[in-house]
């Protein structure tokens, strides 16, 4: 749910103001947003941190009758990530090694944590372009160039380190673990 509101949230909020005004558009946003809690909190309150974020933008949107409010979204929860994966990194506590010991149907080895630890900070250094990226169409005024960004850009930026990740770990890795 959190992926989708995030791609249809750029383009939704695009349109919402070529037709009313960023007051009726940040109410417009509280009210989904609420919903949308009400929703994520039955499963667990992790779940609701995402649409409480959008609640407080909405808010702060409303009271600030700024665009530039609700236009920021997307830039905190990339520094949001970008944050998490440094103290992932330096905690030595890898959420990416999390995730691949949560969703991997055999056990990893230690040569393979050791990988993936270590390709953390690759991750971090694309969440920090990411987050860059978001600064700037943050601060350019061309709201549809953002829009577009916003929505789906990201993604071939983290669909292109996915690809450099794979071909990383199928060329080099696994040939260096197999001749040792």
């Amino acid at each position: 749910m959190n992926i989708l509101i995030s791609l249809i949230y750029a383009p939704v909020l695009f349109v919402c103001l070529k037709f009313f005004d960023i007051k009726t558009v940040c109410i417009y946003l509280f009210f989904i947003s609420v919903i949308w809690f009400g929703f994520s909190i039955k499963k667990s309150i992790k779940q609701s941190l995402y649409p409480t974020l959008y609640i407080l933008i909405s808010i702060i949107g409303y009271f600030g009758n700024s665009f530039y409010i609700l236009k920021s979204l997307p830039f905190i929860i990339s520094l949001f990530f970008t944050a998490l994966m440094l103290i992932s990194y330096i905690n030595k506590d890898s959420i990416i090694l999390l995730f691949a010991r949560k969703f991997s149907k055999k056990t990893i080895c230690k040569d393979e944590e050791q990988y993936i630890y270590s390709s953390t900070i690759f991750w971090f250094f694309l969440c920090l372009i990411n987050s860059s990226i978001q600064f700037f169409i943050l601060v350019y005024k061309d709201i549809t160039f953002w829009a577009l960004y916003s929505s789906i850009g990201w993604y071939f930026i983290f669909i292109f380190g996915g690809i450099l990740q794979y071909l990383h770990r199928k060329f080099f890795f696994l040939k260096r673990i197999k001749s040792v």
